[in-house]
């Protein structure tokens, strides 16, 4: 048979397969429609791991692999239209928040960081010791909101600031990317050249707040602990049309276990109905999420 030939052959099944995933999706629409009348999750993950040794019964095993790999797609491009047409037949979106920003007020920051605070008298902010000495401060109502440096990018992130924020349950609401110029230098580069030191400076306060200005979303998430876990999540970020503008892990000792909090930056506005499809699959689809701040990253990259 000639290669035309093939091609031809191809072309017919493919045709065939969107004819059954055309088919396959108006019934999961209808199952979409039955389960946001009884409120019934959406992600079975026994019922898809019964489906998948049903249909790879009796099949060469040199082919196991692919289709189960098939299938699973087929399965999570389902889920997130389901989660869409949900999010349009009943309320359930799992995140409140504001649409309007609150006045600028008292702001706090450690002592040792006060020189990031460029656009008010520093007269007029709070000094804290500590970190956790910020947060309570901020918690407390005592100041408005707080600031500090979550990134130096390239370098690293800030594991203290992050664990403020999910400790204290506060949000991010602002970043500027602020550049060192005073002599302080990165690491060499390949080419040997030294560059200056950029930092991801943040503020947040109390309340969640998205705005239309805003450009980022920072969450945290945890995996269900079994293989792919991870790989069908960032899958599911991306199947959205989202960039993931940051990653990073951190381990966290879970009884007997340890597992990981995986730490992200979407690049996303949060008050949209696509956003807002993907927030409720990853909080149903996740150990845990957490909303740790809706912003705008501003500043030279």
């Amino acid at each position: 048979m000639e290669l035309s030939e093939v091609r031809k052959n191809i072309d017919r099944v493919d045709g065939e397969i969107r004819r059954l995933f055309m088919e396959r999706m108006s019934l999961a629409d209808q199952v979409a429609c039955i389960k946001a009348k009884t409120e019934d999750v959406i992600y079975k993950p026994d019922r898809e791991e019964a489906i998948i040794r049903k249909q790879t019964e009796g099949m060469d095993t040199r082919l196991v692999r692919e289709y189960t790999a098939l299938i699973k797609r087929i399965m999570e491009v389902s889920r997130k239209y389901q989660y869409g047409r949900t999010m349009e037949l009943r309320d359930c979106f799992p995140f409140s928040y504001k649409k309007k920003a609150d006045t600028a007020g008292k702001l706090c920051m450690v002592k040792e960081e006060l020189y990031l605070c460029m656009d008010r008298s520093k007269d007029d902010v709070l000094l804290a010791d500590t970190y956790e000495e910020m947060g309570e401060m901020v918690r407390s109502g005592r100041a408005d909101a707080g600031m500090g440096i979550i990134e130096e990018v390239g370098v690293g992130v800030s594991d203290a600031m992050h664990q403020l924020l999910l400790d204290k349950g506060l949000y991010i609401n602002g970043c500027r990317v602020q550049t060192e110029r005073s002599g302080a230098v990165m690491e060499k580069d390949g080419s040997g050249r030294q560059h200056p030191v950029r930092r991801k400076v943040i503020t947040f306060s109390r309340q969640l707040v998205v705005l239309p200005k805003h450009n980022r979303i920072r969450i945290m998430f945890e995996c269900p602990n079994h293989s792919g876990s991870l790989s069908s999540i960032l899958s599911m970020i991306s199947d959205y049309g989202v960039n993931l503008t940051e990653i990073h892990s951190r381990p966290f000792e879970e009884g007997d276990t340890w597992n990981y909090r995986f730490f992200a930056e979407l690049s996303a506005n949060m008050d949209t109905k696509e956003i807002r499809a993907l927030l409720y699959q990853l909080s149903q689809e996740t150990q845990e999420l957490r909303i740790l701040g809706s912003y705008r990253c501003e500043g030279d990259f």
